[in-house]
């Protein structure tokens, strides 16, 4: 198919402009209208680089800034989709191509928005993005699923000229929003289920399954449409034994919140542990792992310290568990998933930094949070209560580690708060995970 037979067919607004991609959509997730206010204001030029995992909903988001856009009174003719990974797509097409492909009746008044979906698949795409910047070519959001995207030159070129913006799984809110009504209030709907929390913690963030009730075969489904296709399709031309590397995503899976023994998985995977390392650095690199240093005060040390490696959604645990999802060790790695996964986005907009601790091989606190004001040391329990003894533990190594701050996220609903530790049920802290983290009570 020709370029411009797909544009006109990615575009049908071009044709009729009451057309809307994503009217069955209508749920917006919360970066949505951030983006879209981006695009609409008249100072800023910068583009918008927005990464994510496979499946969390970045080609939805963008047909909704579509249909937004229309609805403003955009001229349907200054707005370009254009989807790179299109599997009627036989031979490279680059982002200039689309950019100079005009439709009939484009309005001066108004600048031009392009929205390239799945970007890395365009050749040099950066060198054009830095370029189209500059020369003021119009209004970009571009998608991809895969953080090297970003790495060295094309970091470096963006300076100013783009900003990147990472897309999580379904914020426990937006889980909820999308078991409510078009206008019920988050609030209003815990009302009426107030377990909502337990089906997110075993179907995790991915849109397009929060509402199915076959838990089983939502699994199924994640092992197969998501982790197995993002790795044999993202890492299938990246020169590594695609076979081995997806062992090695099982094992980080199962093992999820565990730091990476290289020379163990290695053994397993018939490796060298220098490969075992590569592996799971392009891993991270798909956005369906993420890493997690250790907290160290000599930044020479924390280069020659082990990562932990988690699950970036807790769906994903639960879909490679090797034991029975009942199973209170894999409850554990579920519990600690959710609760980095809603970490790493307020340490984004704390502007903090995340690790995890450890003194000596006694002591150990799951995470902790630096930012302006001090740090916080979170440690995670799945038990209905906080037993004594371990927010005695965390308060020994918060005090080792210097945090004035301990909260303790439990499975429970009562929060007990006892000596120098603040208890926290997983649901509000899931609920807003910033004001849990400023000591704000709900």
């Amino acid at each position: 198919m020709i370029l411009a037979d797909l544009l006109q067919d990615q575009n049908p607004w071009w044709r009729d402009g009451a057309i809307r991609r994503a009217r069955g959509y209508p749920v917006r997730r919360e970066l949505q209208p951030k983006i879209l206010q981006r695009i609409l204001r008249v100072d800023d030029r910068r583009a918008v680089v927005l990464l994510g995992p496979r499946q969390v909903g970045k080609t939805v988001l963008l047909l909704q800034l579509a249909d937004d856009l229309l609805q403003e009174g955009w001229p349907a003719q200054n707005l370009t989709y254009f989807d790179f990974s299109d599997d009627r797509i036989t031979s490279d097409v680059t982002a200039r191509e689309v950019v100079e492909a005009e439709p009939v009746g484009i309005d001066p008044a108004y600048p031009r928005v392009f929205l390239l979906d799945e970007i890395r698949s365009a050749p040099n795409w950066d060198l054009w993005l830095k370029q189209a910047v500059d020369a003021r070519a119009g209004r970009i959001v571009a998608t991809d699923s895969a953080a090297r995207l970003l790495r060295d030159g094309a970091r470096e070129s963006g300076q100013g000229r783009w900003d990147e913006i990472y897309m999580e799984g379904l914020a426990f809110r937006e889980f909820i929003r999308l078991h409510g009504g078009p206008d019920e209030e988050v609030e209003t709907v815990l009302r009426r289920a107030p377990n909502l929390h337990e089906r997110y913690l075993a179907l995790g963030g991915f849109p397009e399954y929060v509402l199915q009730e076959d838990f089983p075969e939502v699994r199924r489904r994640l092992r197969s449409d998501i982790a197995e296709r993002a790795i044999l399709r993202d890492l299938s031309g990246q020169g590594v034994d695609v076979e081995r590397v997806k062992d090695l995503f099982v094992y980080l899976l199962q093992d999820s919140g565990a730091e990476l023994n290289a020379e163990a998985r290695a053994r397993d995977l018939n490796a060298d542990a220098r490969s075992v390392r590569d592996w799971a650095r392009l891993l991270t690199d798909t956005l369906l792992v993420s890493s997690l240093e250790r907290f160290n005060r000599n930044a020479a040390a924390g280069l020659r310290s082990k990562s932990k490696i988690y699950a970036s959604d807790p769906g994903l645990v639960m879909a490679f568990a090797p034991l029975p999802v009942q199973d209170l060790t894999v409850r554990g790695r579920v519990f600690e998933a959710a609760v980095f996964r809603h970490l790493r986005e307020a340490a984004r907009e704390l502007e903090g930094r995340l690790t995890f601790f450890r003194h000596r091989e006694d002591l150990e606190i799951d995470f902790v949070l630096e930012d302006s004001r001090g740090l916080i040391g979170i440690e995670v329990t799945s038990g209905m209560r906080v037993r004594a003894d371990k927010a005695e533990r965390l308060r020994q190594a918060a005090k080792e580690l210097g945090a004035a701050r301990r909260i303790l996220i439990h499975g429970g609903v009562i929060e007990e708060t006892g000596k120098e530790v603040e208890a926290v049920a997983i649901q509000r802290f899931l609920l807003d995970p910033i004001a849990c983290l400023r000591g704000e009570k709900a």
